[in-house]
Order: structure tokens, then sequence, then C-alpha cells
């Protein structure tokens, strides 16, 4: 099922959504090929709960990595101290979740994945950013949740990354991906790259953790033409502004008010000076990538 432009996503139980809430989209013009786009604020489980049966072509996400403190105090601490130079006075809203111990959090994780993996379709690709500390636990947790795990992408933030004298960088995230079952070699997809290389650029962030909206829009090009992408912690809404420049359409889930609200106001703002969708080099899709009907 693919979103209807201008219409509310529907849910199998949209009556009794928790506290979820689908923020309006208002669009100025635009061209017949706008991607659809939509942003639900609430709990990524509860929401994933709503949905029915393989909605979804794609999970793309930046989940918390509740990483940033080895002991329970630590881990306690607003995610501007673990993941920020600007500590005390960071203009960017603190996110929920992330308090989490490495069992937990593997857990955890294995239940949202399960509910990802129930949505989407069959053979859909998985994408999840993690950094070295859960890298073990996200696999597992894939695994457990039946996702069937492909490989691991490099994202190097470039030698502006973390310098620490007398230790190497942290220079570099990482991407699991998968996919729901097995994967066509037949797909309608590119051959991508395993390595990107991108600086994070600190004037360009509304989200503490965001990744850049150049990798973003390389990343969801693993995703079949007239696809909905869902991202289930969509914080500042990146993944969903890449889906939209790339010509696909996409809905993020977001528990923290703030940036739920960002999310959304960016979307809006990007629908409102869209151009079109990018020209696709492959020669066996349309004229336009993600073209929709």
């Amino acid at each position: 099922m693919k979103p209807p432009t201008n219409t509310v996503f529907e849910t199998k139980n949209s009556s009794s959504f928790f506290s979820a809430q689908l923020l309006p989209i208002t669009q100025n013009g635009g061209f017949d090929m706008t991607p659809t786009c939509r942003v639900i604020q609430g709990d990524a489980l509860e929401v994933l709960r709503s949905f029915e049966d393989d909605t979804f072509g794609a999970i793309i996400t930046d989940p918390p990595y509740a990483s940033g403190g080895l002991y329970t105090t630590d881990r306690q601490a607003p995610t501007s101290v673990k993941y920020t130079a600007n500590k005390t006075n960071n203009p960017l809203p603190n996110f929920e979740g992330d308090s989490k111990d490495q069992l937990s959090w593997m857990l955890w994780s294995t239940a949202w994945l399960r509910e990802a993996k129930r949505v989407c379709k069959k053979g859909s690709p998985i994408c999840i950013f993690v950094d070295f500390r859960q890298w073990d636990a996200l696999k597992w947790a894939m695994q457990w949740a039946d996702w069937t795990v492909k490989g691991v992408i490099v994202w190097d933030k470039t030698e502006a990354a973390r310098p620490q004298l007398g230790r190497f960088r942290n220079q570099c995230e990482f991407i699991l991906w998968g996919s729901k079952g097995a994967m066509s070699m037949k797909r309608n997809v590119p051959v991508l790259k395993g390595c990107y290389r991108y600086q994070t650029l600190n004037k360009d962030k509304l989200h503490q953790t965001q990744k850049p909206l150049a990798l973003m829009r390389d990343i969801v090009k693993i995703v079949e033409p007239n696809e909905t992408i869902l991202d289930p912690f969509c914080g500042s809404g990146t993944t969903l502004i890449a889906a939209q420049h790339e010509g696909y359409n996409a809905v993020g889930i977001e528990v923290t008010k703030e940036y739920a609200a960002i999310a959304q106001k960016q979307i809006t703002e990007t629908l409102n000076n869209q151009t079109p969708p990018t020209t696709s080099p492959v020669t066996n899709r349309s004229s336009v990538v993600g073209a929709t009907a």
C-alpha cells in the first residue's frame, strides 16, 4: 500500500492510535510526481504495531545508540553531554530513548525489528546506523528478528571527526544492512558504493546526531522506484527529505515532540520548494527515479 498524496496515512487501527499524532502537510503547488511524506509523533514500537502487514518497501533509520556511557549514571546523562562538544549550552533539544544498557537495547531492538519486518514487503532492504559499541548487539537483534544480514556500509566522517592525541580517530560510523528474506539480483537499483565520505557540519545540524543529507540521498538509492520508505526514528527528518529529493514516498516516526515538529517543518519547506525528482543513471528505470503514478 502506498499512501496517496494529500491524504492521511492509514493504520490498521487509526481510531486508537495511541498518543501518536499525524502532523499535517501543506503543499504550495509542486509537481505531479512530488512524493508523499508523513511524520507521526509517537513511540516507534507502538506505531509500528498499528501498521498493516507488507506496507513498506524499505526501512532506513538511525535509532538511538544508547552507547554514550559505560555506567548507569553516564547513560542517564542528557544526550547533549554524551554526544556533542557543546555539552552544557547546546541549542538542540535532547532526544529520548538513549539510556538503556546493552542487553536492554538489544532486546528493545529485537522487538521493533520484528514489527518492522512484519510491515515490510518481501525482499525489502533495511539499513540501520550503528557505532562500534553496539555493532554486535544490533547484528544479533537483526538475526533474532529474522532479517537476513547482508553486510556493512562505512560512513567516513573525514579527518574532522573527533581527533584525540595518541589514539586512532573515531572517524567512522557504520550501517548494518540486510533484507526481509531473499533479495532479487534483478532489482531496479544500480550498483552502490560500500563506503561514503561526508563531513558533518555543525552549522547545518537540526539534531544532535544528524546525518548529512548528501549521505542519506546516497543510502536511500537502495530502494526500488515507487516504494515507500519507513524511518521509525526519523529525528529532524533527514531520511525523509532525502527520500523526497530522490523521488520516494516516506513515513517517519519520532517520539520526541520537538524533533517531530522540526522534521515536519523541514519536510513542508522541502515540498514547497520541490524541484523535479533526480534523473536516474540506470538505463532500465523510467526517466525519473521513483516516479509515482
